[in-house]
């Protein structure tokens, strides 16, 4: 305690000591002395009241070194070393706040994401299992509303705290978003972690809020995903707990489930996937034709997934778990890449340029990576097929669904920006099945109307015909082409010519049928 370098850093200031009188140098001093060192120059480093803290010690091979230089060069190098700790120390501090959730200290989602992948690059290299916990507070919202977001803070605070102190220290926690916090478990199979979610759902349900004269409670519900038993992709075992989690609401909150209990939609969303990643999701080709003259103008490409025997699955088989498991993007990016390719082909064959109709999902538009590399897909195509519709309306329609796409019109608008200037045409579908269409009308700049299917199904009841009949009205002062779905017999199809609508779609034309069949 008496040696220089702890004086150094006790008083903040350098301390200097010759080398063969000082004998708490002892187990440097020999070296010293064999290479001819005179004196030291201890230098404290850092801020005295924050860490990281250092020290700096210069020999020399001089007496009265310091004495004779000056101790301005060596107290300006100090201080050098203090600014790069202390840039140093405000970095490590942001960084923190970057990746902690400020309310409840848990870890944040983008520093969550780091951490998954990290524990999955781990788990393959150890081939040992890791498990992923989704929970969720049960009817916060209402808690919310009617106690006020104070006590929602306190409760999501406390809910942290108990499952915290639940974990293990190596486990990870974090707030995964609103009252949702995601927890991952390193070397814990299924078992383990069921039992970990329930410990903490039970310690979760013996907490409580004062507020005023009674004790607000809550509980939570929790998905469990493990790896490798139910999926061997970060992202898909969150997706995995996130099912298993709608599986536990839908059973009356305050339990625990896992992927597997969740098995349906679990296992349509593992064959889905393995679909996309060996290429067996496929388009489907429906005509589309003009009612006028019967001529086809126009064909939807629909998704169609095959199993391993080649045996087709129609979409109503998958696609309600794909937007439950936000796997759109992955059908939307597989089938508008097919019917690209598809339509390069027919033009470059000689076959009669068609309108090729494509849907688009919120889940692909929140994806700018594959927008971006379907638009150089569509640019590239047009390039090598028919140089003169570069500048010109592209063969390409891009379809949104009203009920997917429902959100910030403005925003939807700019993903759709580079599309629509190049030429590719936008189309609206479900058209008169939901409440605010026509805002889309007003900010969008659509090109065809598909009228709401089941609307056409029932054109046979006089209100359900005057309103296609408004519908084609309204489309005609703004240059709109409509096209109505379902038009499966031929009385629909007279009363949708009566009406006025310029195309039809349906099984009186023709069914959806995969290229080669």
């Amino acid at each position: 305690m008496q040696g220089p370098a702890r004086r150094s850093l006790a008083m903040n200031r350098p301390v200097v000591v010759r080398v063969r009188d000082d004998a708490s140098f002892a187990p440097w001093r020999e070296h010293a002395q064999q290479y001819g060192m005179r004196e030291a120059l201890t230098l404290p480093v850092g801020d005295p009241y924050h860490s990281p803290r250092g020290l700096v010690v210069i020999f020399v091979d001089v007496e009265d070194y310091f004495d004779r230089v000056g101790m301005a060069p060596f107290t300006v190098f100090s201080q050098l070393v203090t600014v790069a700790l202390e840039q140093t120390r405000l970095k490590m501090s942001l960084e923190t706040l970057a990746s902690v959730d400020p309310l409840t200290g848990a870890l944040n989602r983008r520093a969550m994401q780091e951490v998954l992948l990290t524990v999955h690059a781990y788990a393959r290299r150890s081939n040992e299992p890791f498990s992923v916990l989704l929970l969720d507070l049960d009817r916060f919202k209402m808690i919310n509303d009617n106690y006020g977001h104070d006590l929602g803070d306190t409760l999501l605070r406390d809910v942290a705290d108990v499952a915290k102190r639940t974990l293990r220290s190596s486990d990870w926690f974090c707030r995964w978003g609103g009252e949702e916090f995601l927890i991952v478990l390193p070397d814990t199979d299924q078992a383990g972690a069921l039992t970990v979610a329930e410990q903490i759902r039970q310690a979760v349900a013996d907490i409580g809020v004062a507020f005023h004269n009674q004790r607000i409670k809550t509980t939570v519900s929790i998905g469990v995903a493990c790896c490798p038993q139910d999926g061997d992709k970060p992202e898909f075992l969150a997706r995995l707990a996130d099912a298993a989690l709608y599986e536990a609401k839908k059973s009356g909150r305050n339990c625990v489930v896992s992927a597997r209990n969740a098995r349906t939609i679990y296992s349509i969303a593992a064959k889905l996937q393995e679909a996309v990643e060996s290429g067996r999701l496929h388009a489907a080709y429906q005509p589309i034709v003009q009612l006028s003259t019967g001529k086809q103008v126009a064909e939807e490409a629909l998704a169609r997934m095959l199993d391993e025997q080649g045996q087709v699955t129609v979409a109503a088989d998958f696609i309600e778990t794909a937007i439950e498991m936000q796997l759109t993007h992955l059908i939307d990016h597989a089938v508008i890449s097919q019917t690209i390719h598809r339509c390069t082909s027919n033009l470059q064959g000689g076959i009669e340029p068609l309108a090729h109709f494509v849907n688009v999902s919120a889940g692909l538009l929140s994806h700018p990576d594959l927008t971006a590399a379907l638009f150089a897909q569509a640019q590239e195509a047009c390039g090598q097929c028919a140089p003169d519709l570069l500048a010109s309306t592209k063969p390409l329609v891009l379809e949104i669904n009203e009920k997917q796409v429902f959100g910030d019109i403005e925003a939807i608008k700019m993903k759709l920006l580079p599309f629509v200037g190049f030429g590719i045409r936008l189309a609206i579908n479900g058209f008169g099945g939901g409440c605010s269409s026509f805002r889309y009308l007003a900010n969008l700049p659509i090109s065809f109307i598909k009228i709401d299917g089941e609307l056409v199904r029932r054109v046979r009841d006089k209100r359900i015909r005057s309103i296609i009949k408004r519908i084609c009205d309204i489309s005609g002062d703004l240059d709109l082409v409509t096209i109505a779905q379902f038009v499966e017999d031929t009385d629909t199809l007279d009363i949708l010519r009566e009406l006025g609508v310029d195309w039809g779609q349906g099984y009186l034309f023709g069914r959806p049928v995969l290229p080669g069949s």
